[in-house]
Formats: C-alpha cells, sequence, structure tokens
C-alpha cells in the first residue's frame, strides 16, 4: 500500500509540473494576446470566435467524452476482460468522430447565427470578422472530440502524464505563432495557429494510444450494451457539464453590451486567468481520481473510494482558499503585472480585475463540485448532478439580468461565482443525504481553520499592499508575506494537514 501510494504521489506531483508548465505558456499566450491586440475590435471578434467552437463542443458532447466512457470501460476491463473493452473503446471513437464531424458542417453553415447569438451587441464590422474567424476554428471540435477521447483511453489504462501535456503543445504553438508569425498573417494566422494547436492534442496521443492493443477501425454500430450504457449516461452528464459553458454564454451576451463590447474580451482574459489557477490543482486532482474512483466502485471497494474523497477534498481547500483571498485583494496589481503593456491599457487592466476579484470567489466551490460530480459519474449516478447543474444554470440566468445592468462586469462575475455555490451546495446535500457526505464535523473544523487562516492572510497582504508602492518587488512582498501568514496561522491554530506536513519535515530533518 506504501508502494502504491508513493508512485500515485509522483505521478500527482509529475502532473502538477506539467500542468503548471502548461498553465505558464497558456498566460505566456494571454500575454501576448493582450500585448497585440488589449481589447481592439479583433480582440474582440477573435474572442467571440473562439469561444463558439468550445462552447458549441462543451453544450452538445463536452465532458461526455472522458466521463462516460472511463466508467463503463473500466466496468468492462474488470468483467470482461482487455479485448473487450478495446473492441468498446472503438466503437465510442467512432461514435465521436462521427458526432464532430456533424456538427462541425453544422457550425461552418450558421456561424453568422451563432455570432449574433453569442454577441448581440457587437458592431456589423466585429460580427462579420467574428463569422470568418469563426470558420476558420470550427474544425477544431473534431480535434477536441478525438484529444479527449483519447485522454480517457490513456487514463483507463493508469497513463496520466501525457494526457497532462497535450496543453503544453497547444499553447507552445500558439506562442510560437505570436513570437513569429502574428506580424505577418494577423489576427486570421491567430485562428488558424489556434486550430493546429488543437489539432496537435489529439496527434502526440495516437503512439500511445496504439500500443494499448486499439486498433482503429471505421464502424458505426450501437448494438454494443456497453455503448448503449454510455449513451444512456450522456444526456445526464453533458446538461451537468452546461454550468460553466452556459454561464460563459450568458456572460458574453450581457458583456456585449458593456462598454462598446469590450468587456467581452476584459471577461475573456479575467475567465481564462481564473481558469489556469484553479486548474492546476482541480486539474490534477480529478484527472487522477476520476479512474480512480471509477475503479474502486467497479470492484466494490467504497470505504476506501470515501476515504480519498475527504482527504482530496481538504487537501484542495488547503491550497484553493488563501489562493481565493489572494487573488481578491492582489487582482488589480496581478492583472498589471500580467497583462499591463502595449494595446493593454489602465481601464483594460481596471476591467478585467474587478471581473477577475468576483470570479474568484467561486473557486473553492468549483474545486470541491469537480470532485462531487466525478464520484457521481464514477458510480454511474448521472441523474443528481443534471438536476442540481440545470437549477444552478436558471438561477445564473435570473441573477446575472438583476445585477449586470447595475453593476456590469462585477455584476457578471458575481452570478457566475453565485451559480457554482449553489450548485456545489446542491450536489452536497445530495451526497449526504445518501450517506455520502464529505464534510463531517471533523471537516467543517478544518475547513474552518482554513477559512480563517485565509481571511488572516487577506487582511494582512491588503494592508501590506497599501504601504507599498506598485511594481512587481511589491507584489512578490506581498505574496511571499501572505504565504508564510497563512502557514503560520494554520500551524497556530493547528490545522491537521499543516500539522502532519510541519511533523514530516521535522522527522526527515531528525533523520538526516
Amino acid at each position: 500500500m506504501e508502494q502504491k501510494n508513493g508512485k500515485f504521489l509522483k505521478t500527482a506531483a509529475l502532473m502538477v509540473v506539467i500542468t503548471l508548465s502548461a498553465k505558464a505558456l497558456g498566460m505566456l499566450r494571454d500575454i501576448l494576446l493582450a500585448a497585440h491586440y488589449g481589447t481592439s475590435a479583433e480582440a474582440i471578434a477573435y474572442d467571440t470566435a473562439s469561444r463558439l467552437p468550445i462552447l458549441i463542443f462543451d453544450f452538445v458532447i463536452g465532458g461526455v467524452v472522458t466521463t462516460s466512457f472511463i466508467p463503463v470501460f473500466n466496468e468492462v476491463m474488470v468483467k470482461k476482460g482487455k479485448k473487450d473493452a478495446l473492441e468498446y473503446a472503438n466503437q465510442y471513437i467512432c461514435s465521436v468522430l462521427a458526432l464532430t464531424i456533424l456538427i462541425c458542417a453544422l457550425g461552418l453553415v450558421f456561424a453568422e447565427p451563432l455570432v449574433s447569438l453569442l454577441a448581440p451587441g457587437i458592431n456589423a464590422d466585429i460580427a462579420s470578422l467574428a463569422v470568418s474567424l469563426t470558420r476558420i476554428m470550427f474544425p477544431m471540435i473534431i480535434f477536441t472530440g478525438l484529444a479527449f477521447a483519447f485522454v480517457g483511453i490513456l487514463q483507463s489504462f493508469g497513463k496520466f502524464l501525457l494526457p497532462a501535456t497535450i496543453s503544453l503543445v497547444s499553447n507552445l504553438i500558439m506562442v510560437a505563432y505570436f513570437v513569429f508569425l502574428d506580424g505577418r498573417f494577423g489576427i486570421y494566422g491567430l485562428a488558424f495557429a489556434m486550430l493546429c494547436g488543437w489539432g496537435a492534442q489529439a496527434l502526440i496521443q495516437l503512439p500511445s494510444v496504439a500500443r494499448t492493443g486499439l486498433r482503429f477501425r471505421p464502424t458505426l454500430s450501437f448494438r454494443s450494451p456497453y455503448l448503449k450504457k454510455s449513451l444512456s449516461m450522456a444526456l445526464p452528464i453533458l446538461i451537468s457539464s452546461w454550468v460553466q459553458p452556459l454561464c460563459n454564454l450568458i456572460n458574453t451576451r450581457f458583456a456585449s453590451s458593456i462598454e462598446g463590447g469590450r468587456a467581452i474580451s476584459a471577461i475573456g482574459y479575467a475567465n481564462r486567468l481564473y481558469i489556469i489557477i484553479v486548474g492546476v490543482f482541480t486539474f490534477v486532482a480529478t484527472n487522477l481520481l476520476f479512474p480512480y474512483f471509477s475503479k474502486t466502485q467497479a470492484s466494490g471497494n467504497s470505504d476506501e473510494n470515501k476515504k480519498m474523497t475527504k482527504t482530496s477534498v481538504l487537501s484542495l481547500l488547503l491550497i484553493i482558499l488563501p489562493i481565493t483571498a489572494g487573488i481578491f485583494v492582489l487582482s488589480k496589481p496581478l492583472i498589471s503585472l500580467i497583462y499591463m503593456r502595449n494595446e493593454f491599457g489602465a481601464e483594460d487592466v481596471r476591467m478585467t480585475a474587478q471581473a477577475l476579484r468576483y470570479f474568484a470567489l467561486g473557486m473553492p466551490f468549483y474545486t470541491v463540485n469537480e470532485i462531487y460530480t466525478k464520484k457521481f459519474f464514477a458510480e454511474q449516478k448521472t441523474v443528481p448532478p443534471m438536476i442540481t447543474a440545470l437549477v444552478s444554470i436558471v438561477f445564473d440566468l435570473a441573477l446575472v439580468a438583476v445585477l449586470a445592468p447595475k453593476l456590469e462586469i462585477v455584476g457578471i462575475a458575481i452570478s457566475s461565482s453565485a451559480a457554482v455555490l449553489l450548485n456545489t451546495v446542491l450536489n452536497g446535500i445530495i451526497r449526504r443525504k445518501k450517506g455520502d457526505g464529505v464534510f463531517g464535523a471533523h471537516e467543517v473544523s478544518e475547513v474552518l481553520k482554513m477559512l480563517a487562516s485565509s481571511l488572516l492572510m487577506g487582511g494582512a497582504v491588503f494592508w501590506l499592499d497599501s504601504v507599498l508602492s506598485d511594481g512587481f518587488l511589491s507584489f512578490v512582498i506581498c505574496v511571499s508575506a501572505g504565504v508564510i501568514i497563512y502557514f503560520l496561522s494554520a500551524f497556530v491554530m493547528r490545522e491537521k494537514l499543516v500539522c502532519d506536513f510541519a511533523r514530516g519535515l521535522l522527522h526527515r530533518r531528525k533523520a538526516a
């Protein structure tokens, strides 16, 4: 068991390094986008067009690709063996390929009304450019479907590191385009570079997928009971995954009428940075845990499953809660340091920082909810998260309709965070009623200690930021002081994970 845990932690550590590298390149990509285009007409058109294929993919197929595949694949592996599992995988890939080709064809035909639906407030010239860029990028849906199908296969075989690198490759292609080719090919070339980046995500996985023994054979038959099972799970899983993309769609529609459409780009920059920050830890945890949950569920090891869930939630909140407090306090200097140059001016910083500050409030809930939903899907219980997702989407739409006209960007960001909060609470209540709640008395006590330490840290950093001058050194001092204050406070409050970590370090020093 100790050797198994050591391997798990080593894989997790390597995934964190890879994911951090990918997110750093993603951040550099956005820095270069901001520097080259700011919140100009081209930036608005590109941001609108680049969202469309991703949003359509998320609405029509999204997380279904891996989430309905992995539990069934592991079930077939346990009950029938590798040969039947690979046959099911081939049928699944063919289904994904057929569906994404159909979506792509429809997207190319209906690009103009889709742009009007997403951003009704932008002017005709920007909308026309967005339509052209949309048609260039729409085939990325096909590559995205294949890439995620390959991820599901590799993760089911315990291969996590290569799937973790796919966004690293696509971001590297985008950064290389900005550095070497943007001056020559402009915004149209950027759209093509994005298409190439998503294509590369599928291509780099092909050799490893082939080594699993999978041999692709074009076939489209729905008679397989396992494929039918995946398809029956697909719609509830799909609806469950709609909270984030539908919130993005709602945000974009309301933002298109704020600041002449410039709010679209500001919210886009803030949302991508939000996903980069929260995604580093959530991506690693859920991508490691989901296949693990599926396997323990298939083998009937529920006690180990529950224990891992609680440990994962507390470990992630230990990291995410202080990050949330830090971003809320330091959003403006953070955005200034990352984006403010060339075409990205002080007003752009103000708008983007406002959005990021209130998006950040949803980080802890987003993290916990990801684990909740993965647990539901691993257990092949897809209806409860579907219902909670629908309730949260309706709530977001109602709230943003009230807040956006009054608070503009702030109202949009608050509505998104509130929707994620509601979704998390509802899923938590359902799990608790089923006797599988994460937050007992002990867990609540630990989270309250983390929260108190985060608030103390946030207050100290706020004061420190107010007395220091602007600049990189001041930001580093604030962050460093915040980290020290947080962990000292958590240690004094005897937060278990922090105390265990401190005892482990002390034991290693004595052993050395």
